[in-house]
């Protein structure tokens, strides 16, 4: 099995990849930048390694896990996009 804070770090970068994705959408193919995806990513991976210090995810099975990676990388540049703007 994978280790918790990897796990966890992969599925918020899927989180903020959805979210990326969904403001790629919401705008043409010609205005998205790489540079803030980046940035998205990063910012994901930071909550994630965040959540895992303050939460005791140890006693989460690997659908939880999951889940509160997604959730985590997906508020996390959510918020960050919303901040920036």
């Amino acid at each position: 099995m994978v280790d918790i804070p990897i796990l966890l770090v992969i599925a918020a970068l899927g989180g903020a990849g959805l979210n990326v994705a969904r403001g790629a959408l919401q705008e043409s193919i010609e205005n998205f930048n790489f540079r803030k995806a980046a940035g998205g990513l990063i910012t994901a991976a930071v909550a994630s390694l965040a959540a895992v210090q303050i939460l005791d995810v140890s006693t989460l099975g690997t659908v939880a896990l999951v889940t509160l990676g997604l959730l985590t990388g997906f508020s996390a540049d959510f918020a960050f996009s919303k901040l920036k703007k």
